[in-house]
């Protein structure tokens, strides 16, 4: 199992320097190695890792596939965590296809899921995915629910970045520019610390709007320029079509 793990995490790395190419070559080849050692926990996990890589490169319907797979291998072996993140996926996945109901439809199961795992890192990151999905949905009130139960369960560096990036985002779409800067820069010097680059772009996307509300355009200009520099380089090809619309 250690040359299988050790296969997946060189996938990792190259998903996250944006070569999904080679990242592909490496999930896939994890993939035969847990199926030939029966091994249905790396199996699920390269099969979620395969859908990255294509909803990545905005092949919907494969990433659906992959992660479809990797849900049904975990939900039959019981292990409801990583069943939770293979349902979430299936939401960002609906969301970019701009099918509302079916995300949430998916983050319903998504939510089930970490309640039967029993995992509160679990649970808190389906409730921060509920924050975001509300906030894209122009709903606050709703994103403000799930905000609070996230709260406490927010215990590790990676959800405590995403806890302060949506209260940032929240403040924001409530006219409250001070406070919106205050937790997207919080959001932005924990995702840092991690080494969380593609949360660190969304940190300073969000920044940049921050200080375009407020009407400070030469700082909006650097951070949608830094948000920019930082998908660019991380092969986020969807991302960029925003932040060159506000450098317009």
């Amino acid at each position: 199992m250690q040359r299988i793990d050790e296969v997946a995490l060189a996938g990792q790395e190259l998903f996250s320097r944006g070569d999904m190419k080679r990242a592909s070559r490496n999930f896939s080849r994890a993939l035969s190695m847990s199926r030939s050692a029966d091994y249905p926990p790396g199996t699920a996990q390269q099969l979620n890792n395969l859908g990255a890589v294509a909803l990545e490169e905005g092949d919907y319907p494969q990433a659906r596939d992959y992660f479809t797979q990797a849900y049904n291998l975990n939900q039959e072996h019981q292990q409801w965590a990583a069943a939770s993140v293979n349902q979430a996926n299936l939401a960002t996945a609906a969301v970019k296809q701009g099918q509302p109901a079916a995300a949430s439809q998916h983050l319903l199961t998504a939510q089930e899921a970490a309640q039967q795992s029993r995992s509160p890192q679990a649970l808190g990151r389906v409730y921060l995915q509920w924050a975001g999905f509300y906030l894209d949905q122009k709903d606050p009130g709703s994103a403000q629910v799930f905000l609070s139960r996230a709260q406490p369960l927010a215990t590790t560096p990676e959800l405590r970045g995403t806890l302060f990036h949506h209260r940032g985002r929240l403040a924001l779409a409530r006219g409250d520019t001070g406070q919106a800067l205050e937790m997207l820069t919080q959001a932005h010097t924990i995702d840092r610390s991690v080494q969380d680059r593609a949360a660190m772009a969304a940190d300073l996307f969000y920044l940049g709007e921050v200080h375009q509300t407020r009407g400070a355009m030469s700082e909006a200009w650097d951070y949608y320029v830094r948000a920019f520099d930082v998908y660019a380089g991380l092969g986020k090809k969807s991302q960029l079509p925003r932040c060159l619309q506000r450098l317009q």
